[in-house]
């Protein structure tokens, strides 16, 4: 079951990345919506901190005045300094023994900004470092005393003073500082060396033996805490020719596979909802979706027939378990001819239960919905079982009125935000009273919503 599932919008620029090269279609503007609202920040030395939006909201803050992108209007950005937000990370600009010079490494060092559906921008230090002249490059939250639009948000780089908007980055995700490489001039002329013979005496070298044979592989890596992943699915993950997953799970992967094996899916393939559609039943933008959205799929069929006839390991990762709410879940369908074998996960489900620290099926009935399907309340409007609502597709702005429609007003609920991540938290109530105790909080991206007497606690604990 993926975090979080949604459409990703595509913005077109010269630095734009996605499997095989193919540029994904653009969504219609309904289907438009950040992916995730957590930020990957890596520095040089390979570590990552994760930054929630209130972990954010506590680094230094600052504004910049400029225009709305391709507009006369003023706006005023609000967020943190791209320098700052490396620092929280842990990257050191300037060299502890002289702190008017720079590390050396950080002299040839660049940024990779990176957007929910892969887009990418690169930053020298220097455009962006204010004792090297930089500019204040932002990575705003909110414009004009609002949050950004869904558009936009969670974050998006404000380059002041210039209109080249391909590099105002939208939907940011993760930001990696990458080291500078070795010189790209070639080397001065000199003696060839030859490489030393083998002594005669010594056998050929025996090939590398993988644990696993070549094949597909449908992986669940669990709900979020690298912990929660199986010993059978890190193994497949280490031993992978090829490793497809949506732009979110970079990061979370980065641990257990090779370097150089990842390669990020078309958003267009989530879900599958379009896959295998015909075109002749959808109409405009719809339908060029359809379009595109098939061709991605032809491609990745043809690609992975050829990784499997060449004997690779493909493996297709996904957070939490890969057939329940899952992007992947289509893949056995469209992939049937490779014979993919599922290796199942840890869901978000059953690390909100564990957050919960009770049974919910304790009544005997168990409800798991994507928010299509409430339940049956009985005559006196009760739910006597649990349901649990993934929060992908419905959020608890829709969801509620329809609860608090069907069943009484007493009946309890619960919301378990960001479960099995450090900021895991459960907050409880009834459908008559978990508006009043949310206030005027905005709920995570990552939650579940239980609903039902089955969350009554037992008399025991009473």
């Amino acid at each position: 079951m993926p975090r979080h599932f949604r459409l990703l919008p595509l913005v077109l620029s010269w630095c734009l990345v996605s499997a095989w090269g193919a540029q994904p279609a653009s969504p219609s503007a309904a289907a438009q919506a950040p992916c995730m609202r957590h930020l990957v920040v890596r520095n040089l030395d390979g570590k990552a901190l994760t930054l929630t939006p209130g972990e954010f909201a506590k680094l230094p803050r600052a504004t910049v005045r400029d225009k709305l992108p391709h507009s006369d209007q003023d706006a005023v950005y609000e967020g943190v300094l791209l320098h700052e937000v490396l620092r929280a990370a842990g990257v050191q600009f300037e060299n502890p023994a002289d702190p008017t010079k720079s590390l050396a490494a950080m002299r040839t060092a660049y940024v990779l900004v990176e957007a929910a559906d892969g887009y990418q921008v690169v930053f020298s230090i220097a455009e962006f470092l204010p004792r090297l002249g930089g500019r204040q490059v932002l990575l705003a939250n909110r414009v004009n005393g609002e949050p950004l639009s869904a558009k936009a948000a969670p974050y998006q780089v404000i380059v002041p003073g210039t209109d080249a908007y391909e590099r105002w980055i939208r939907q940011v995700t993760r930001i990696l500082v990458q080291p500078g490489t070795s010189s790209a001039f070639a080397p001065p002329p000199g003696p060839a060396s030859v490489p030393p013979a083998a002594p005669a005496s010594a056998p050929p070298a025996a090939p590398a033996t993988k644990e696993t044979p070549g094949g597909v592989y449908l992986v669940g890596t669990g709900p979020g805490d690298p912990g929660l992943i199986s010993v059978k699915a890190a193994q497949l993950l280490r031993q992978a020719d090829v490793v497809f997953c949506y732009s979110w799970m970079k990061d979370e992967i980065a641990g257990f596979v090779q370097p150089g094996v990842v390669q990020i899916a078309s958003p267009l393939l989530m879900g599958g909802q379009y896959c295998g559609a015909k075109p002749a039943d959808f109409e405009g933008e719809l339908r060029d979706r359809v379009v595109r959205t098939n061709e991605e799929l032809a491609q990745l069929q043809q690609r992975v027939k050829e990784l499997v006839a060449a004997g690779k390991t493909v493996v297709f990762a996904d957070n939490g378990d890969p057939l329940l709410f899952s992007p992947w879940a289509w893949l056995p369908q469209y992939l049937a001819e490779c014979r993919p074998t599922v290796i199942p996960g840890i869901s978000s489900f059953n690390a909100a239960n564990a957050a919960l620290q009770q049974g919910v099926a304790g009544l005997g009935s168990l409800i798991i919905s994507s928010g299509t399907e409430l339940g049956n309340a009985d005559a006196d409007r009760r739910l006597r079982g649990t349901l649990v609502v993934f929060t992908q597709r419905a959020k608890l702005d829709e969801l509620l009125p329809r609860l608090q429609a069907q069943y009484a007003a007493d009946t309890p609920i619960a919301i378990v935000c960001d479960a099995s991540y450090p900021a895991e938290r459960v907050i409880r109530g009834t459908l008559g009273t978990i508006r009043d105790l949310l206030g005027g909080e905005k709920l995570p991206q990552l939650y579940l919503v239980y609903v039902g007497d089955g969350l009554a606690a037992p008399p025991c604990c009473r």
